[in-house]
């Protein structure tokens, strides 16, 4: 079974993935807590569901430990990976001394249909014709159409198919892309050709966890690369590790370096 999120992102629930509908970009696994508190969010949209309606259904029925914790992490997890693949809007919307709603302005659509089911034949040795006899020629009962108004009609498919293919091969990406986990930080970072280098994200999200960084509920780890800000060794990009924490107040995010991890944001 698959979701469709403003026509934009596929959430997989066999696999547990979120990806682009586009199908250009690799999908990214949530837990199973994750994939468990989403589909309850989905099954009563534009309701509040109460921490403690959510405590039994993701993790206590499941045998596992619930605690506040554990749900603002995962609460947490999927609005970054929603916000990375494109939607700004908030998604799941946090219900004061109550719980969490996924916001009714989220259109929702299940986009792998079920399959019809057949019925059985009372007779299985006995044909049951469904339908209406075919005629000798299905062309006998379509109207005459002129030649030109076919090649017109073809003529129009084609522009059409051109305009979808330069749309899909030319659509601009995401300026941001999800690299890891680190500790409890999640790591994103600027679009670039380092990401397709394994190795430097590994060693990227080690670096990162060696520094014992914490992230609270609205903060995330940031990596960009600037040729802007010039290094000693000529033609070599820089690369700047950042801390970024979401103000929803003020809708907007603050980003610093690590060295300030100690300092405060701007409240």
């Amino acid at each position: 079974m698959k979701y469709r999120f403003n026509d934009r992102i596929i959430f997989d629930v066999e696999t547990g993935t979120l990806s682009l509908s586009d199908l250009f970009d690799e999908p990214v696994t949530i837990s199973n807590p994750s994939k468990r508190l989403l589909r309850l969010l989905i099954a009563h949209q534009g309701d509040t569901v109460s921490r403690e309606a959510i405590f039994k259904k993701v993790w206590d029925d499941y045998g596992m430990i619930s605690s506040n914790n554990n749900l603002n992490q995962c609460v947490s997890k999927l609005r970054r990976v929603i916000k990375a693949l494109g939607i700004d809007d908030e998604v799941i919307a946090t219900v004061p001394k109550v719980g969490f709603m996924l916001r009714p302005e989220i259109m929702v659509e299940l986009c792998e249909a079920e399959e019809p089911k057949v019925a059985e034949s009372p007779e299985p040795s006995i044909p049951i014709i469904t339908h209406s006899p075919v005629p000798k020629s299905c062309f006998d009962i379509l109207p005459k159409v002129p030649l030109r108004y076919v090649w017109a009609s073809l003529g129009f498919m084609l522009v059409i198919a051109a305009g979808i293919a330069l749309y899909i091969f030319n659509a601009p990406s995401r300026s941001e892309s999800y690299l890891g986990k680190a500790g409890n930080c999640t790591v994103f970072m600027k679009n670039s050709a380092l990401l397709a280098d394994t190795e430097f994200a590994t060693e990227v999200l080690a670096y990162a966890e060696q520094q014992k960084i914490q992230c609270s509920a609205d903060e995330y780890l940031l990596l960009m690369r600037s040729k802007q800000l010039k290094s000693y060794i000529s033609g070599v990009p820089r690369l700047f590790f950042l801390r970024c924490k979401i103000l929803r107040e003020h809708n907007i995010e603050v980003c610093t370096g690590l060295e300030n991890e100690n300092g405060s944001f701007l409240e």
